[in-house]
């Protein structure tokens, strides 16, 4: 991961002295010659800068001297190295929203070594405790479980990695609640089940449903 740790440390002094042109970010790629690798660099870097564009003059300005995007910039140019397509998507969210959040740098340290090690039901997971609400028309006026919901919503879902997933989220403080199948009333099934850190982590990364 050595090249990973190179490619991240350069690309945020890249960030740092050409601001506002950060395109200029994306000349890292030319030192890199390997398929696969080369490939999820390339898309990263490209989501990244996409990302950053959207911010507003003040923000990029304010880059060069904001220590927690450094952070995030090089801790998320390694993991994406080493992630699937979908998480280094959220991976670029995290570096753009660095720019911008109120959130502490060891809560954001936190969030980024859970999207390490979190697998993409995880996320689904996460996302749908944040309000099951939105996965389904149902009134459930005589009560039910939120794992029917779910499991209506992602019929090929695998049941008993959910299990595991609903408790690394319980255990983690990401969830209030360690299962899914209890059965409970209406309210109970539709009502929000994720904790203050869960919706950082939600807001954070951008997961949508």
């Amino acid at each position: 991961m050595s090249e990973a740790k190179d490619f991240a440390i350069g690309t945020v002094k890249a960030v740092a002295s050409t601001i506002p042109g950060i395109s200029s970010i994306m000349k890292i790629w030319e030192e890199i010659e390997y398929g696969e690798y080369k490939r999820r660099l390339e898309e990263f870097m490209s989501s990244v800068d996409s990302k950053i564009n959207m911010l507003t003059d003040m923000q990029l300005n304010s880059l060069k001297n904001n220590q927690l995007f450094a952070t995030v910039l090089l801790i998320s140019g390694q993991l994406a190295m080493k992630t699937n397509d979908e998480k280094r998507k959220l991976l670029a969210n995290a570096v753009a929203n660095s720019a911008k959040t109120n959130l502490s740098e060891d809560r954001v340290i936190i969030l980024l070594n859970c999207i390490e090690k979190y697998t993409l039901q995880h996320l689904k997971m996460l996302r749908f405790l944040q309000n099951p609400k939105e996965y389904t028309n149902e009134d459930f006026l005589f009560g039910g479980s939120p794992a029917q919901i779910y499991e209506q919503y992602y019929p090929n879902s695998d049941k008993d990695l959910d299990r595991i997933i609903i408790r690394d989220l319980y255990q983690d403080g990401f969830s209030s609640v360690d299962s899914i199948h209890t059965n409970c009333t209406a309210s109970g099934v539709l009502s929000k089940k994720t904790t203050p850190l869960g919706d950082d982590f939600i807001q954070f990364f951008n997961i949508e449903k």
